[in-house]
């Protein structure tokens, strides 16, 4: 009972430092997305102390060479991409293009604001973001072939008597396909994406109004919108393919009107089999209101 009490408050500890470390950007890859990676190691570790649970020294070494290889392996990976982190000196991030990079990663993890995505031929990325506590984290591939932007608002300590709200624009290069994933706090604006190649989007805020804006230069798309009371317009080009699963409560929508096809949670448009291009919406919204435009 006491080598186990021991273990279990080493593991806590370093739980604690690694966090510790992390929000002073001296770790930047996440412990939880390695272990995620490397979970059946923690079978493996588990499956030896049954064998050996009479023997501590077991324990102490398994669980030992277990967070060693989770170490080794997050630096791994935080060192396998060029890293360039940007200071807050400058609310303009802009980031040239390279002929090498085919695709790219986009986290915003933001407070509530006003946010406006669109497009750009020219630059990688050339973005607009609040000054005040904002990190943004940049890194290549070794090769130049996939970028990784993480654009993070730093938390502050809780003043009642302050509220603040931000603007972000943010113009992302047409060429590149992008995976793009949004956590922000009660939002208003407009994403356009009908000049993008967008694998995927993901999108998770408080109460929001979002003006969604499709185009048809990716073959399949998929988004994922999490949110609480919210409005979120969509606007399709008329020859992709849409299919909509809900979850939740819509106060209103449009869809019968445009005689979409019912099917258990899904509603798919007339030429969703046959189109070229699909787009797979995925809705989950506690009390909300969806619209839909063809154009």
């Amino acid at each position: 009972m006491k080598s186990e009490r021991t273990i279990g408050g080493l593991i806590l500890v370093f739980i604690g430092i690694f966090w510790l470390l992390t929000n002073f950007g001296i770790i930047t890859w996440s412990l939880f997305g390695v272990m995620f990676r490397l979970w059946p190691l923690i079978l493996i570790v588990i499956g030896i102390n049954v064998i050996f649970r009479d023997r501590v020294w077991v324990s102490y070494i398994t669980w030992g060479l277990f967070f060693i290889i989770i170490i080794l392996f997050g630096f791994y990976e935080q060192y396998s991409f060029r890293n360039d982190v940007f200071s807050n000196s400058n609310s303009d991030l802009v980031i040239e293009n390279t002929l090498e990079t085919t695709t790219g990663k986009l986290k915003l993890r933001l407070g509530g604001g006003s946010i406006r995505i669109d497009s750009t031929n020219d630059k990688l990325i050339d973005a607009n973001v609040p000054v005040d506590k904002l990190r943004k984290d940049v890194r290549f591939s070794k090769d130049n072939t996939e970028v990784y932007i993480d654009i993070k608002q730093k938390s502050d300590f809780i003043k009642l008597d302050e509220k603040k709200v931000y603007d972000y624009n943010l113009s992302l290069n047409e060429d590149i396909l992008w995976n793009i994933d949004i956590d922000m706090g009660a939002i208003n604006g407009t994403m356009d994406f009908s000049n993008l190649r967008v694998e995927s989007l993901d999108i998770d805020t408080g109460a929001s109004n979002l003006n969604l804006i499709f185009g048809d230069k990716e073959k399949n798309t998929e988004v994922d919108v999490d949110g609480a009371a919210s409005k979120v317009e969509i606007t399709v080009p008329e020859n992709i393919g849409v299919k909509v699963d809900f979850d939740g409560f819509l106060k209103d929508t449009n869809i019968e009107e445009l005689g979409w096809t019912e099917m258990d949670n899904y509603y798919v448009s007339p030429n969703y089999e046959e189109a070229v291009n699909k787009l797979d919406i995925d809705l989950d919204m506690a009390v909300g209101t969806f619209e839909v435009k063809v154009k």
